[in-house]
């Protein structure tokens, strides 16, 4: 009776599998993104879909093959491709659940994961040469760049009390020596009311960050 109770349960997760794609199943058809633009506000558009103003985060379908821009008055607009990688859980779907799994996931997007999945760019002003390039960024604009990029290793560091991430931001940020297990708890704690990223980097500024 059990080993009949156990064949049933593999049957109905092979077909789960069939049916959604293991990857999709467990990574989801869609992947949080963010974007986060110097100077603040550039419309970001992803193919014709228009996203809303920098910074922000949003949840995109994944597809491969997409065009992101950024655009702000009084500046260049920016193209570039939205990048991604196969999906991770891909190959575990694969042995799972044969071709036909990984075919389902190529229709449904699991078989796309956007790497990265944070976008920080700076425009350049419109009228000025390429040569001349950007501005000087401030140790504000540095840090947030800083804790955008490397979020997921900061919170990491974060959860642990130390490490390189949160010991090169508190460098960033000349944070004292003394000072720095309260920073790890004040840091920690605006990671957890702050679940977007640049949102949450913007707090952190506010705190530490010399202001330009």
């Amino acid at each position: 009776m059990e080993t009949m109770r156990g064949f049933a349960l593999a049957g109905a997760a092979a077909a789960i599998c069939l049916l959604t794609g293991c990857a999709t199943l467990i990574s989801g058809g869609s992947q949080e993104v963010s974007f986060v633009s110097n100077p603040e506000g550039a419309t970001v558009t992803v193919g014709e879909r228009v996203l809303g103003k920098a910074p922000l985060t949003t949840r995109l379908d994944r597809k491969s093959g997409q065009t992101l821009n950024f655009e702000k008055e009084g500046y260049k607009p920016l193209t570039m491709e939205l990048e991604t990688t196969v999906n991770p859980w891909l190959f575990g779907n694969i042995i799972c659940c044969g071709l036909l799994g990984s075919t389902t996931d190529a229709v449904s997007g699991g078989f796309y994961e956007y790497s990265p999945s944070q976008y920080l760019v700076t425009l350049q002003a419109a009228g000025t040469a390429p040569l001349e390039g950007p501005a000087a960024k401030s140790d504000a604009q540095k840090a947030k760049e800083f804790i955008v990029i490397g979020y997921g290793n900061l919170l990491n560091d974060l959860s642990a009390g130390e490490g390189s991430h949160l010991s090169s931001l508190f460098t960033m940020l000349d944070v004292p020596e003394e000072n720095r297990g309260e920073a790890v708890q004040k840091i920690r704690a605006l990671s957890e009311e702050y679940k977007e990223i640049p949102e949450f980097a913007d707090q952190v500024i506010a705190l530490y960050a010399k202001q330009p």
